[in-house]
């Protein structure tokens, strides 16, 4: 039987139809991951300008979703595309209906693209046929039978990790007082902006890069914490001992997936592994909220694997179709990349 040829047409979130809201809420029910959900993009579109959806169709019906956006207006008029979210997004690709697929090329052709430079393609999008080129681990933490069931079979499991965490909960409590964990603040906003000031004193702290510097950045953040969908809604969750507040966290929930994504912790109780105890607390209210995995996003470290039940991979790479501005963005990037280098290998060279 013939198909249809595919056809896209980009529009602005606020364009698309509530049919069409609908099936995107739909075609990604079997994968509950906030960063590519529409009230996600809504949130997003919000506080950045130039964010787009390319709807494609093919036998007369909608079939998948690409959500992006251009860094700017000479960005959009070169045809210059960037994942949604540009670094506040741990997830980018397409929403679409399992057996679609499509060919990175064909698709910034629908999309009126030349060129595209992504990170955070997550591999379950060589189903709908598309892959990057370099790869980057990222971890989950699953407890489909509740957080209380998940520690007792982590103490099975790592007995000298679970002995040590519960060993320093004992003691933040003695010296402390009993510990008080919220879930989600009732004030979220008040809450957010806290976590904000204590994570930008964290990077300073730290000498990193403060992401948060930005008042975009921030207002971006805000608007997703006011942001109440099934799919995709903002958490902000505090841990307290006694009066002395000891961690938080900020992230997204979508059905019963928490995407891990800012926590901050009290530098004066470090010798407490704040961090991990916040992360076990959250784990163990799980059950009563209705979690049963929490996503560590891309990236590898001891404090994501201690906690990790299962592993997958993210891509990064360059979509592009032939042309002078595709060549023009290619040679941009690679002097971009090679400056990246030469500073990380200066402050190696200082340390």
């Amino acid at each position: 039987m013939k198909t249809d040829p595919i056809t896209g047409q980009v529009i602005t979130p606020e364009a698309l139809s509530s049919v069409d809201q609908e099936t995107w809420r739909r075609l990604l029910e079997p994968q509950p991951l906030a960063f590519l959900s529409y009230a996600y993009v809504r949130s997003m579109a919000s506080c950045v300008p130039l964010v787009r959806i390319c709807r494609i169709m093919q036998d007369g019906r909608t079939v998948a979703f690409f959500p992006f956006q251009y860094r700017s207006i000479i960005h959009a008029a070169a045809g210059i595309g960037e994942r949604l979210g540009g670094e506040l997004s741990d997830y980018f690709g397409l929403v679409a209906e399992p057996e679609f697929r499509i060919e990175a090329r064909m698709l910034l052709g629908l999309c009126g693209l030349k060129s595209l430079y992504f990170t955070h393609l997550d591999e379950s999008q060589q189903e709908n046929g598309l892959v990057g080129e370099q790869r980057e681990v990222g971890y989950r933490i699953d407890f489909p039978h509740g957080g209380e069931a998940f520690w007792e079979q982590k103490g099975r499991d790592d007995k000298k990790f679970t002995s040590d965490t519960e060993r320093r909960e004992r003691k933040l409590i003695r010296e402390h007082g009993v510990l008080r964990f919220v879930f989600s603040e009732s004030d979220a906003q008040q809450a957010l902006n806290r976590l904000i000031a204590d994570k930008r004193a964290q990077y300073s702290r730290t000498h990193a890069t403060d992401v948060l510097s930005g008042t975009r950045t921030q207002d971006i953040l805000r608007a997703l914490c006011q942001t109440r969908d099934v799919q995709c809604s903002g958490i902000v969750s505090t841990l307290y001992a006694g009066d002395t507040w000891v961690a938080s966290h900020f992230g997204l929930r979508s059905g019963s997936t928490l995407h891990y994504w800012f926590p901050v912790y009290n530098p004066a109780l470090k010798a407490f592994a704040p961090g991990r105890i916040l992360l076990k607390q959250i784990i163990q209210s799980a059950q009563s909220h209705g979690l049963e995995r929490i996503d560590r996003g891309a990236g590898d470290s001891v404090a994501k694997r201690d906690f990790a039940t299962s592993q997958h991979f993210f891509y990064a790479g360059l979509w592009q179709r032939s042309g002078v501005i595709a060549l023009a963005h290619r040679a941009g990037l690679a002097i971009g990349w090679r400056m990246d280098r030469y500073r990380q290998s200066g402050k190696a060279d200082l340390e």
